[in-house]
């Protein structure tokens, strides 16, 4: 095609310049309003694309951003870059150790969440694949219609948790592990809708052989590349420049699987997902160095994905009030009913099954993605991709504030109520996380009459399915028991410092041993919650951490409370 000219560099840097620049603005003022940044990302997309920018003035429009031209593909090619980055950083964010580990009630959460959402899709795509795209295409539709419906968008699920201090918690990883089979599952499901496109196969065997393939080469990734993994990284960390080797490591091993799922018939970001899982697996990458490499995929490509979105086909013009009505209230419906009758099978109380059912509702970007992939392979019509993403949006949105509302305080609690001196641990000896866990759980074990060896293991199983590691010098290392009746804590200050493999790659200095009764998950929520409100305040961290003595301990905490 030659080198470019002159004014296409000029063109083609301005574009890039206008669409980062007022993704970025719009992403941060949405930020700050409590909304997901995605959002305002969408929306700068909406404003500088055929929606308003191309109405307003179609010549500058079309100057600025060229359909058909060299510059045009370039943006193309970036947004897609994007979103194959944004689906390694999602499969990262799997922790298939973990899922391996849980017990019968995860898996019944997890499938329950999958199959009536994926069959009231089913059945929706089956009665009017006409609102979707041509009658033709039934077979595909109804497939994409129920993975549409069924799949949750696991980064937008994390952020969520965080904000509401209970990533950490037992409930926090239910709803975590429940994300983790949903996005497995349905970008498997997916990648065979696209290789019945791709080949026209609608017969039972070829389905079938479509299927096999899938499952061949996410085995072969979970296999085979996570044994590679695990065995090169420690290499790459011990003989590259710390994080710059692993970086790269990552995403050129994301690239290569993304490109190799292309020519097998798949689509591209599907390898990419299943790289991340691969990567993310692996003990041996630090959780600081999978923050640089979320930063990064967030802070530039993800912007430029999501305002490509917003710029990709006119939200006047395409908008179908009733369609997207469908979508969203059989994405509701069908996320609640799924919580409902899992946690019906599970004895799980009213409150957790509305909480879970609100934390799985959200379809962020993972349901924008797949809209976007439907729509280039013709699956869907234009006015079917605008009501995915507006049931994305719709459905993220909705999700904090109902979790917010279900797990709403009964009553106030006050830390210090369960802070005594014979849990308290002036100066710990401990240097690693295993010798902390056994110092926290023998004083732990003089105040709650169970043998220490007992609370050692159950702590240590927990911390070994997702970190306890908060950021800011502080671990909240905990179990739910069967023996006790009422929640105990024990804290421990350690001048060293304690890696628990915190995301922001600080030792703990404040560590807090949490034992809550196995029937009451709320408890153990409330208590993480209300810890990480206390002490996310840095004076109270800072006196809490350089206190001398029980009383000044106590004394640091009250000044939380007493303002």
């Amino acid at each position: 095609m030659g080198t470019l000219t002159g004014n296409e560099i000029i063109v083609g840097l301005l574009s890039l310049a206008v669409i980062l620049g007022s993704a970025k603005i719009l992403g941060e003022a949405f930020n700050r309003i409590k909304l997901p940044s995605l959002i305002g990302e969408i929306f700068a997309g909406i404003l500088i694309g055929p929606t308003l920018l191309g109405r307003i003035n179609p010549e500058f429009a079309q100057w600025l951003f060229p359909t058909g031209a060299r510059i045009y593909v370039s943006i193309d090619m970036l947004a897609l870059l994007g979103v194959i980055l944004l689906l390694l950083v999602a499969g990262l964010e799997v922790d298939l150790s973990s899922v391996l580990k849980q017990g019968r009630s995860v898996m019944i959460f997890s499938l329950f969440s999958i199959a009536i959402p994926f069959s009231l899709g089913i059945l929706l795509g089956y009665l009017f694949p006409e609102l979707f795209g041509s009658a033709d295409n039934r077979l595909a539709i109804m497939l994409f219609v129920g993975t549409a419906l069924s799949i949750t968008a696991l980064p937008v699920i994390a952020k969520i948790l965080m904000d509401l201090k209970l990533f950490q918690s037992d409930f926090g990883m239910l709803i975590l592990s429940i994300a983790m089979i949903n996005d497995l599952l349905g970008w498997i499901v997916f990648s065979v809708v696209i290789q019945v496109i791709h080949t026209g196969a609608v017969q039972p065997l070829m389905v079938a052989q479509t299927i096999g393939l899938t499952l061949a080469f996410s085995a072969a990734v979970l296999v085979v590349f996570r044994g590679i993994v695990h065995q090169t990284l420690p290499w790459i960390q011990a003989h590259t420049s710390y994080p710059g080797g692993v970086i790269a490591f990552v995403v050129v091993s994301g690239l290569f699987l993304s490109s190799l799922a292309e020519a097998i018939g798949m689509h591209a970001i599907f390898g990419a997902f299943m790289a991340g899982i691969a990567i993310g697996d692996t003990p041996h990458l630090r959780e600081k160095t999978r923050e640089i490499i979320d930063k990064f995929v967030n802070n530039i490509f993800s912007p430029l994905f999501f305002a490509s979105i917003g710029m990709r086909i006119d939200f006047i013009r395409n908008f179908n009030p009733l369609l997207t009505l469908i979508i969203v209230g059989v994405v509701i419906a069908g996320k609640f009913a799924a919580a409902f009758a899992a946690g019906s099978l599970n004895r799980v109380d009213m409150k957790i099954r509305m909480s879970i059912g609100s934390g799985t509702i959200a379809s962020g970007a993972m349901g924008i993605i797949l809209g976007l992939v439907a729509l280039q392979y013709g699956i869907i019509n234009e006015d079917a991709f605008e009501s995915i993403v507006i049931m994305a949006v719709v459905t993220t949105v909705l999700s904090a504030p109902l979790l917010k509302m279900f797990l709403k305080k009964e009553k106030t609690l006050n830390i210090l109520d369960l802070i005594d001196r014979r849990g308290f641990i002036q100066d710990m000896k401990a240097i690693t996380l295993r010798d902390a866990i056994r110092e926290l759980a023998d004083t732990a074990s003089v105040k709650t009459g169970l043998q220490s060896d007992r609370i050692f293991y159950k702590v240590l199983e927990r911390e070994m399915l997702m970190s306890t590691g908060m950021g800011f010098n502080i671990a909240f290392p905990h179990a739910r028991l069967p023996e006790i009746d009422k929640p105990h804590l024990v804290v421990g200050i350690s001048n060293t410092g304690i890696d628990f493999n915190a995301p922001d790659g600080l030792p703990a200095h404040l560590v807090f041993l949490i034992l809550t009764p196995l029937s009451d998950q709320n408890m153990q929520i409330q208590i993480l919650s209300e810890l990480s409100n206390v002490f996310l305040n840095e004076k109270v961290r800072t006196e809490t951490m350089n206190a001398d003595s029980f009383i000044h301990f106590i004394a640091a905490i009250k000044s939380q409370y007493t303002g």
